[in-house]
């Protein structure tokens, strides 16, 4: 038999890896073999209809707690960590200590690189200050043309993206020679559907918005030379067709994720219409456009209803198969028992959030395999036991 030269081999392993490149349709066709994985793997999680729960914050504070060794309102509630840790970077374009939810940036760090070493996946938004006047993200001033190349704040933006570099580049994992960077999902100028953000549809014209994501995608993959992003345009829940829901889309060769930001107000029927239509709109369009589908922030405050994890929640996501496809769902973050997404110690749904953590629809840190390899055929999964753990939140007051 005759053997190919080596010459040869690289060859081919370059041309599938070309191959294996265009399968995918990525964002950025020079990204790392860990980002192309975890894309896969989510993508294999959502066509499994397996779907990843996530945080905000998780293992920085939780009700009656900050900043404890281990601490994670999930894993007092059910003996597990989230499989998706979410964090946010609003005040990093000050040079700022800590972030707006006053998590240090130096300790987020610690715990992103914590989370990824134990396989979690890792996302990050952005709340930016007001470029025109200063003011919070939440000021709607217009100022995305303010930024665009040519604005008044241009430079200073690239500046902002220049910092954000730095941070994501000192995301490491491994160890020497097998350093790398972690990956990361990147999730910028959310909710544009909404009225809410100076970047949002009342605020900024579609054009001018489209313009502002490729120049930033632009500028972090080509010119600081960031290859660890995966780029997820999300939504609100306003709007009734896909063309709607695409009013701000870049284009499918600028986005890699296409997600929804939701949140319950109250338990009315057609709140939850609206959660089906919304999230069936979404799932097709994004399994049509090679995108994985997300829903990227969600919950219902102080979640009042003892049963809403499996009797409203998980019961809507399940009632369509297309429901179901969803990769992950990121629960918004434990400020205080007035402000909290996901149940803490003594919490009215905390037994049902056992159950929703039982469900295998559902996927939290333990039972994810490795994200971050090119996937292989899933094992069955083994029914989970809840470990609630011994320490409540209430001791570490």
């Amino acid at each position: 038999m005759r053997l190919l030269s080596p010459f040869a081999i690289i060859l081919l392993l370059g041309l599938l890896n070309i191959e294996f490149l265009k399968a995918q349709k990525l964002v950025d066709s020079l990204a790392t073999k860990r980002t192309r994985a975890l894309f896969l793997n989510l993508e294999m999680a959502a066509n499994e209809g397996k779907i990843l729960f996530g945080h905000q914050d998780d293992l920085a504070y939780g009700v009656g707690w900050r900043d404890v060794p281990g601490g994670s309102d999930v894993r007092f509630s059910c003996g597990d960590f989230p499989a998706v840790y979410g964090w946010e970077l609003g005040n990093l374009e000050h040079d700022s200590v800590a972030n707006l939810d006053h998590v240090n940036f130096k300790k987020m760090k610690t715990w992103i690189r914590e989370g990824y070493r134990r396989g979690g996946v890792i996302t990050l938004s952005w709340h930016l200050d007001n470029y025109h006047t200063g003011g919070s993200a939440w000021d709607t001033t217009a100022a995305v043309r303010d930024i665009l190349p040519g604005g008044a704040h241009h430079e200073r933006y690239k500046a902002d993206l220049d910092r954000f570099a730095l941070f994501v580049n000192d995301l490491e994992g491994g160890n020497w020679p097998r350093k790398h960077k972690i990956p990361i999902i990147f999730r910028p100028f959310h909710e544009q559907t909404g009225a809410w953000f100076w970047w949002g549809k009342t605020h900024a014209a579609p054009a001018d918005f489209k313009n502002l994501w490729r120049f930033t995608v632009a500028y972090l993959r080509d010119v600081k030379g960031l290859h660890q992003i995966l780029y997820s345009f999300s939504t609100s829940y306003n709007y009734d067709t896909a063309e709607e829901m695409l009013e701000f889309y870049p284009g499918d060769e600028w986005v890699d994720v296409l997600g929804i930001d939701f949140y319950a107000y109250d338990t009315l029927p057609q709140t939850w219409e609206r959660f089906r239509s919304c999230h069936k709109i979404l799932v097709e369009t994004a399994e049509a456009r090679g995108k994985i589908p997300a829903l990227t922030e969600f919950g219902f405050e102080t979640i009042p209803q003892h049963d809403w994890w499996t009797n409203v929640f998980l019961k809507n996501l399940l009632l369509d198969p297309s429901l179901s496809r969803m990769a992950y769902a990121c629960a918004w973050r434990n400020a205080n028992p007035k402000h909290c997404y996901v149940p803490y110690s003594a919490h009215q749904s905390l037994p049902d959030f056992q159950e929703f953590y039982r469900n295998p629809a559902t996927l939290f840190e333990a039972d994810l395999w490795d994200f971050y390899k090119k996937p292989k055929p899933k094992p069955v999964r083994n029914p989970k036991p809840v470990e609630q753990e011994k320490t409540s939140s209430s001791t570490l007051k």
